[in-house]
């Protein structure tokens, strides 16, 4: 499970990435109540296992590509 969280005037953001078997584990569902009662907006990612290191790196370029074309 990768986590990724923003701040952006006064918005909390988290972006969750992870596989179909951990979102299954109580433990990580129970971390995602937390964060949803703190008022994070949250978005999830669930990939396959054998794919998860390459879709996990597509995103973080496009977030940094994003990042770079903000004004």
């Amino acid at each position: 499970m990768q986590i990724t969280s923003n701040e952006i005037a006064n918005n909390k953001y988290m972006q969750i990435y992870l596989t179909e078997e951990e979102l299954k584990i109580q433990e990580i569902q129970n971390e995602i109540k937390v964060y949803k009662k703190q008022k994070y907006k949250i978005g999830i990612f669930v990939t396959g296992k054998e794919n998860y290191p390459e879709v996990l790196k597509k995103i973080v370029t496009k977030q940094v590509e994003l990042s770079d074309n903000v004004c």
